[in-house]
């Protein structure tokens, strides 16, 4: 049974032998009858038994390893074959026509050098596959007939690719040759189109075109090159016969003839062939890779195009024809100029013979007058030759000058015969008319009658031959018998008649029908047509009965007489043609009508799946519409609608299978019919051959063709209903969020609405209570003077009291304990005042804390009105307790008074009570001192009132403000509105934008959905291989396993056998076996793929006895999984990281949005695909490198790169032995770097191990290494903990286990993130924003501001407003200042004003460009170029040199690296005019500092220099203030100046604080001519390189080329410098001279002024100052008619004590 098994026929099918091998030798050791046998002949035929057992087993074997070499040659030539036919296929589609060939030639050559690259290398492989096959086929290899077969197909397929090349280079140099001919033959078009257009212009003329003129034209006709051309065009002509057509491989071509073609190499199809070199003709092309040819013998085949060149020659039929036509043209224009300089020259002559007299032709000589008439004669002879074809001359004209000639003639003749004595003296003349010659009209002789004779009696002759001939073919065959002859012949026409009959029938039919019963009508008559054709087969059995007689009476004849052998042939070959055709039109209508029968069953089945399909189309179209139609108005109707579009949505997607179903009936359908159109045309094509005959054939559609065009209408409406189901579901969840959005925003309004009112109540109360608190406040003042008045009294009343002192002697002991207590109240007075203050102080701080928050602010201000309302309480109640006092006092004092009376009456009493009276008047003093410290102490109570005061009317600003805010917010409030409003406006169209997008994106969907599907087949199949080999391995393992198991069964049987007794009838029992697992199926889910348990057990991660747990069943494969999940799975890889909002993003996402580097990020998404999958953490999906590419979780540029990396997880093939590699052997043997290799390996290692790729697991380092998955070189590098990867927060180099330990677990999906780098502190620059590290590094900050900021004492704000000249506006000069007319204006409306010149204006707007922003100095506006134009700031002329200028704050891009440079080094690249960048460069620095594009901010010059902005050299040309550096003009003086020097004359406006230069009020008195000093103005012209925008000067452009020398010279006279200078004499006289220094060119203004090239206005003009220089010296120039005036010798006294000096307009 094993020598006899068959073997496979393919991979798959020998894979199955594999498994049926090795089960049935599986079955063969455990077989019952196997154990009986050898039970039988152990004991007498051990020896034999062993023997046979082990041939067996040997033959066993060697099958298995036959099968597997098989399966591996086969594969091996299978893969080889894909790839030679994948070449073919890409070569047979390739379109050789003429469309875009001058595109396609080059490229086509470079594929076509790829490809003989690659056929040499694959050469190369085949070799050694042939070489592994001849050695199989050479040791007798079973299967050698499979090998011979697979390595037939190859060599059968490498021959025919060979050949494909050999076409193609051929093609390749047919077709080059095709387009370089039409480029000759389109040029001489060209040109012989133009020349017909200068002939049809130039050489133009009629009647009154003069005779010189007509002489003039004739030569300039005869110089025309019509020759060369016509030798250029033959040329031409002559090459088409070489050039190949190509226009007619485009089926779209039609053509009126037939197309031949030409074989380049041999082709064979079905018995039919064409060789290299035929010819056949094209009947149809409209398939791009194969054509329908009718070839040698007539037959038809289709042939790859690639094998077919439509033969030369290729007619050049427009350039002869063109030109043809224009020697046409020339010939005529040549015929009508000869006959009007003919004509003329006979009509002078004619009248000139006409004006002669007798008395003239008498003083003339006789050879005179003979030569008058003989010249007539001439010109007339050339007029009637010449206006033979003359388009200006008609037969009327003819015949009148041919009159005028005979009258000339008569009147000559008359004048001669009238001559005195001349008849008698002279010889008479003889005057020859001369009449218009005619042509000749004789005919040819008749021929000869001998000619007619003779064929008549050569006919004669021949009819009396055939009579003989056939009276002696009846008299030979009289043996035979006439009636023999005549049946055969007369069955022989019956017969024919028949099947022409049938034949023809057969052909009327060209196609079949789309309709069942017109099948089956068609199958009826054919059917009809058989049976006919069996009544009538009796004919055909006489037809061969006869010619059988006919041959047997022939037979019979003897030798003396003549046989009809030759005859009977004829007949017996016309029998045996009759009776093949019989043969094929029985077989003809059999396979017919089996095809139509299949056909209405295909097209039954067909119409019911498509019928049914297109009902329900409708059907879902119309609930389509409806929903569509139906208006939504909230949001929950909108999601009803959306859940019933959502049903809707799927149901469709439900239907795409039963779609399909229809498209593949409608294939095959079609591919029924097509085949039956193909029977149908080979049976008609060959009885045209075979006849010789023509058979009509019409053109009609085919119905395949309707029937697919039917399926993909079909098709094409599901499509459609799909799409906008989708397109209205996509639009109704779109629709849902906005209006959820928008309810969101109306909230919010209502929100802002309730705040505003809120607001507006609570300023109504504060206004009420500081209306409360004015109030109280005049109350108090009001006190306050009272109080004041109440002290003065007090005053007066101590004046009285210190006068009667002396009365108050007995009451001073009680006074001086009320002046304590007195003293007491001051002092509480004195803490109650500095109470108040404390409290001043806690309101001020208070007060001065609210100005950040809005909100807040408002209630501490309300806060702090409450404590002041307290406080004026607080006063109040003072001021009541001071008034109380001074009440007290005022009594006091009274009875003070009283006392003092009575002391006074009492004072003589005693002297004693006098000089205790006295020591009280001291007393008094120091209450006297006591109360002014009071009364200073209430001025300073009336100075905390005034603050109080001011306090109160900061708080009114405060709310003033506030008030304001309140507007603003309303405005915002309005802006809402308007901005909800324009949002609804324009979401329609948004919406129409969406449905377009998401049509795009379907269709892109669609694509991508096509390529997924390939991509999954490809997956499938290489699952299947997978498959195929894990079955191998696994049978393999298996079958190992069996046979240890069967090798101790047998080792315990022998010992069982050895200790069993001799007798036989003893028997032994066994002990019950104990059940185990089948190991097949305990698999473990690794990386990728399936590993068994035995296999985690060899590579040492699950133990023995975990293995026998297994098997015995005691524990599951989920709980031993769940202990080595590391080695399966590993521990997880860093999947994304997180953004600012908490959400997590994949790498490349991180990477577009600048959260991470491109390098980090590929390495991240490297260690991904190194450890299985590329990780989507925002859905936490694993996917392999492509669908993650296709998703666009990764870049389509890092693809390439993550494939590789994917091959260490996935293992690499070893193109030689086509073994699965890891990443450490590949590194080994070159496949991939050793750095590269470190990098994954590590990413592996932190995650779990390194990863075995043919069992998916992660494996220990020592034990990847002791399984040869690493090297000893790659261990230690591993070991050594290299830093391959990049932190992303400080982009230092790092290890992936460091990277992961600083990642975050993402607590539901358990993912590791990692975070991103931080935003860095930026503030607003120029351009952009600026970092504050940036601004550290520039030295405009330190490091104790970084530290102030982070801390929270220093803002953004504050660093803004400290760096405000580096970081915003500059201090440039923004504006005009008009004095006439006091106003403000921008540079660009006083140009166009007519305040400044067009080149100051430029000048002025590029240094404003050139130092940040064009300003509008009304508005006080800093804008880009860009705004500024929009705003109408500048004029569309200055556009593009101001965004130019601009450059050079926001940088200039160096063509050869692409970077950002700034304007000190564009100018050191010559990307911009030397000139014109020092004068950029010097705004800048004059506006506030050199600016660094890159940074978007101005930097010092120290920084600057650090930075390569700027160096010394530039610095010194900066600083050198001479005529180079002056590029700036000053409209008042004239002057030229530097920048800095025109911003010292500028005034700043007190409003803005804009620097604006005044432009003085004209009408004002100017200064006198004496006080006038001289001028240089100067003109620089600047070339711009239009290739690459440098700038340059007139010279440069010249050297370069640019410019040829009259325009370099008209350029260098327009760049001048002219200079005024004044000459004084010796005797005092002073003369006014203009000098250009460039050129030397002078003019004396008075000399200008006297020869009248200027006049007085024009002078007064330029002295008042209303011309400049410039204008000046161009208009003496332009009138002056020498531009040059040398000054005389007699001025050279004057020269040597000439005073010049300048100063610039």
């Amino acid at each position: 049974m094993v020598e006899t098994a068959p073997w496979g026929d393919d991979s798959a099918a020998i894979e199955k032998q594999i498994l049926s091998h090795n089960s049935f030798h599986s079955s063969i050791q455990r077989s019952s009858e196997v154990e009986r046998a050898r039970d039988e002949l152990f004991s007498h035929h051990y020896h034999y038994y062993n023997l046979k057992f082990a041939l067996f087993q040997k033959m066993s074997h060697s099958r298995l390893n036959q099968l597997r070499e098989l399966q591996n040659i086969i594969e091996e030539i299978s893969q080889a074959i894909i790839w030679v036919n994948e070449r073919e296929e890409e070569e047979l589609i390739f379109d050789w026509g003429d469309k875009n060939i001058d595109y396609y030639i080059p490229k086509k050559q470079e594929s076509y050098s790829r490809l003989m690259r690659d056929l040499e290398v694959k050469e190369k492989d085949l070799n050694k596959l042939k070489v592994k096959s001849d050695s199989l086929l050479a040791n007798s290899h079973p299967a050698s007939d499979k090998i011979d077969a697979y390595m037939d197909t190859l060599q059968t397929q490498w021959s025919w690719l060979l050949q494909i090349t050999k076409c193609i280079h051929v093609h390749l140099k047919e077709n080059s040759a095709y387009s370089q001919f039409f480029k000759e033959a389109n040029e001489t078009y060209m040109k012989l189109q133009k020349q017909h257009e200068t002939i049809r212009s130039k050489f133009t003329c009629d009647k009154n075109t003069p005779l010189d003129k007509l002489t003039e034209l004739l030569k300039n006709l005869e110089k025309a090159r019509i020759m060369e051309n016509k030798r250029q065009v033959q040329s031409l002509v002559s090459k088409s016969k070489s050039i190949v057509r190509l226009k007619p491989r485009n089926p779209e071509e039609k053509s009126s003839g037939p197309i031949m073609v030409q074989a380049l190499c041999d082709f064979k199809q079905d018995q039919k062939g064409i060789m290299k070199g035929n010819e056949g003709i094209l009947k149809d092309n409209s398939q791009r890779s194969k054509w329908l040819v009718t070839g040698p013998g007539g037959l038809d085949m289709m042939i790859p195009s690639v094998c077919l060149l439509i033969p030369p020659p290729n007619p050049l039929s427009i350039g002869i024809q063109y030109y043809e036509a224009i020697m046409s043209i020339w010939n005529q224009l040549f015929i009508n100029i000869k006959s009007l300089i003919s004509w003329q020259y006979c009509l002078k002559d004619i009248d000139y013979i006409n004006s002669l007299t007798i008395t003239m032709l008498s003083k003339m000589r006789p050879e005179e007058y003979r030569n008058v008439i003989k010249g007539l004669e001439t010109h007339y002879q050339e007029f009637m030759r010449t206006s033979q074809g003359s388009e200006m001359f008609g037969e009327e004209e003819k015949k009148l000058i041919q009159g005028n000639f005979d009258k000339a003639q008569a009147h000559y003749d008359t004048l001669v015969i009238q001559l005195p004595t001349e008849s008698q003296k002279v010889e008479k003349v003889k005057v020859t008319k001369i009449s218009t010659p005619k042509p000749n009209n004789q005919t040819a002789p008749p021929s000869s009658s001998l000619s007619l004779t003779l064929l008549t009696s050569l006919h004669e002759l021949r009819r009396r031959l055939e009579l003989a001939e056939s009276g002696l073919t009846s008299h030979l065959h009289i043996p035979l018998g006439d009636n023999t002859l005549k049946a055969l012949l007369q069955s022989l026409i019956q017969v024919e008649d028949i099947i022409k009959v049938h034949e023809a029938r057969l052909t009327e039919k060209e196609t079949s029908s789309l309709d069942p019963r017109e099948l089956e009508n068609q199958r009826l008559t054919l059917k009809q047509m058989k049976s006919d054709l069996e009544q009538k087969r009796d004919l055909l059995t006489s037809m061969e009965s006869e010619l059988s007689t006919a041959v047997h009476l022939n037979g019979q004849i003897s030798d003396s007489f003549h046989k009809c052998d030759i005859d009977l042939s004829k007949y017996s070959v016309l029998v045996r043609q009759l009776t093949d055709r019989w043969r094929r039109i029985q077989s003809q209508i059999d396979s017919r009508v089996w095809d139509l029968e299949k056909q209405g069953n295909q097209l039954k089945h067909y119409q019911q799946g498509s019928t049914s399909l297109e009902q329900w189309i409708d059907n879902a179209r119309k609930r389509q519409d409806t929903l569509q139609t139906i208006k939504i108005s909230d949001i929950q109707t909108l999601m009803d609608h959306l859940n019933q579009q959502k049903a809707l949505h799927s149901e469709i997607k439900g239907k795409k299978e039963k779609v399909e179903d229809v498209q593949k009936n409608a294939d095959t359908c079609a591919a029924s019919i097509k085949d039956y159109e193909l029977q149908l045309a080979s049976y008609s094509s060959g009885l045209e051959t075979l006849l010789n005959v023509p058979i009509k054939r019409t053109m009609l559609q085919s119905p395949a063709s309707a029937v697919r065009q039917e399926a993909g209408d079909l098709q094409t409406h599901y499509i459609e209903l799909l799409t906008r189901s989708s397109d209205y579901y996509k639009f109704l969840g779109e629709l849902l969020k906005n209006m959820e959005e928008l309810k969101i925003r109306n909230t919010k309004i209502e929100m802002l609405e309730e705040e505003l009112r809120r607001l507006k109540e609570d300023l109504n109360d504060r206004n009420q209570k500081n209306k409360s608190l004015e109030d109280a406040m005049a109350q108090y003042k009001m006190e306050l003077s009272q109080l004041q008045d109440q002290v003065i009294c007090t005053e007066e009343v101590k004046r009285t009291s210190v006068i009667q002192v002396n009365a108050a002697k007995e009451s001073l002991d009680s006074t001086q304990s009320k002046l304590h207590e007195l003293n007491d109240e001051l002092t509480r007075i004195k803490y109650q005042l500095d109470e108040e203050k404390r409290k001043r102080r806690l309101a001020e701080e208070r007060y001065n804390s609210q100005q950040e928050e809005y909100e807040g602010a408002v209630r501490r201000r309300q806060k702090e009105l409450e404590e002041l309302s307290w406080t004026k309480i607080d006063l109040e109640k003072a001021v009541k307790d001071k008034e109380r006092e001074v009440e007290r006092m005022k009594m006091q004092l009274e009875e003070e008074a009283a006392r003092r009376r009575n002391a006074e009456s009492e004072m003589s009493k005693t002297s004693l009570v006098v000089q205790e009276s006295q020591s009280k008047y001291s007393e008094l003093l120091l209450e006297k001192d006591s109360f002014l410290s009071r009364i200073k102490l209430l001025e300073q109570d009336k100075t905390r009132q005034l603050r109080l005061e001011e306090e109160l009317n900061r708080i009114k600003v405060t709310l003033e403000s506030e008030r304001r805010n309140k507007q603003q917010l309303q405005e915002e409030k309005n802006s809402i509105f308007k901005e909800l409003s324009t949002i609804k406006s324009q979401y329609e169209l948004k919406s129409s934008q969406i449905r377009q997008c998401e049509s795009d994106r379907d269709r892109a969907d669609r694509e991508r959905l096509s390529l997924k599907s390939e991509i999954e087949r490809l997956m499938r199949e290489l699952t299947s291989i997978e498959e195929r080999y894990k079955s191998r391995l696994l049978s393999s393992e298996k079958e190992a396993k069996e046979l240890a198991l069967k090798k101790e069964s047998l080792e315990r049987e022998i010992r069982r056998l050895q200790q069993r007794p001799n007798t036989l009838n003893m028997q032994t029992q066994t002990d019950d076996k104990v059940q185990t697992i089948d190991p097949s199926k305990l698999l473990f889910d690794s990386v990728r793929r399936k590993v068994t348990a035995h296999q985690l057990c060899d590579c040492g991660i699950i133990s023995k006895a975990t293995l026998d747990e297994l098997l015995k069943g005691r524990r599951t494969v989920s709980e031993v999984a769940a202990d080595i999940q590391v080695n399966l799975k590993g521990s997880g890889i860093i999947a994304g990281m997180t953004s600012t909002s908490q959400r997590k993003i994949p790498f490349t996402e991180a990477k577009n949005k600048n959260m991470l580097s491109p390098e980090s990020a590929l390495k991240l998404l490297e260690a991904q695909a190194a450890t299985g999958y590329i990780v989507d953490p925002a859905f936490n999906e694993k996917m392999p490198v492509d669908t993650a590419c296709s998703r666009g979780i990764v870049d389509t540029e890092d693809r390439d790169t993550l494939l590789k990396a994917e091959a260490a997880s996935t293992g690499f093939k070893d193109p030689y032995s086509g073994k699965v590699l890891s990443v450490g052997q590949a590194c080994k043997q070159g496949h991939i770097d050793k750095e590269t290799t470190i990098r994954l390996l590590q990413a592996q290692e932190s995650v779990g191990g390194i990863l075995d790729p043919v069992l998916g697991v992660f494996l220990p380092k020592d034990l990847a290494l002791d399984r040869n998955l690493i090297d000893e070189d790659l261990y230690r590098a591993l070991t050594k903990k290299p830093t391959c990867y990049l932190d992303p927060t400080t982009g230092q180099k790092t290890t992936y286990n460091d990277l992961r330990m600083k990642c975050t677990v993402e607590p539901v999906s358990g993912l590791l993130l990692i975070s991103g780098p931080e935003k860095p502190l930026t503030v607003k620059g120029l351009r952009g924003e600026v970092s504050v590290s940036e601004l550290i590094e520039s030295e405009l900050l330190d490091e104790t501001d970084l530290q102030k900021l982070s801390q929270g004492k220093l803002t953004s704000r504050d660093i803004e407003d400290k760096l405000k000249t580096y970081l915003h506006g500059s201090t440039c000069i923004a504006g005009i200042y008009d004095e006439a007319n006091d106003r403000i204006l921008p540079f660009y409306q006083a140009m166009k004003e007519g305040l400044l010149m067009r080149g100051t204006t430029l000048e002025l707007l590029e240094a404003q460009a050139a130092s940040g922003f064009i300003v509008d100095p009304v508005n006080n506006v800093f804008l880009t170029v860009e705004d500024a134009s929009k705003r109408g700031l500048i004029g569309k002329e200055f556009k593009n040199k101001l965004l130019s200028a601009e450059k050079a704050v926001i940088g200039y891009r160096d063509p050869n690296t692409g970077k950002t440079i700034s304007l000190f080094q564009a100018i050191e690249k010559d990307l911009i005019e030397k000139g014109h960048g020092i004068r950029l460069l010097e705004a800048q620095i004059a506006s506030g500092g050199i600016i660094d594009p890159k940074e978007s901010h101005r930097i010092d010059v120290a920084v600057a220099y650090k930075r390569g902005y700027f160096d010394e050299e530039m610095n010194e040309i900066l600083s050198y203030e001479g005529d180079d550096t002056k590029g700036f003009f000053d409209p008042n003086t004239k002057e030229n100046l530097t920048y800095l020097q025109l911003k010292e004359r500028c005034i700043k406006d007190e409003k803005t604080g804009l620097l604006l230069l005044p432009l003085r009020d004209k009408r004002k008195p100017q200064k006198t001519q004496e006080s006038r000093t001289n001028v240089l103005r100067k003109r620089r012209v600047v070339i711009v390189d239009p290739d690459t925008g440098l700038e340059m000067s007139v010279r440069e452009a010249y050297h370069r080329e640019l410019i040829d020398y009259d325009t370099f010279l008209d350029l260098s006279e327009q760049e001048c410098e002219w200079e005024e200078i004044t000459i004084t004499g010796s005797d005092g006289s002073a003369r006014l001279v203009i000098v250009d220094r460039k050129t030397g060119i002078q003019h004396d203004i008075q000399d200008c002024l006297e020869r009248g090239v200027i006049n007085q206005s024009t002078l007064d003009k330029y002295r008042a100052g209303t011309m400049t220089l410039t204008q000046f010296a161009d208009e003496i120039a332009s009138r002056s008619s020498s531009l040059e005036m040398t000054i005389a010798a007699s001025l050279a006294i004057y020269v040597l004590h000439c005073n010049t000096t300048y100063f610039t307009l």
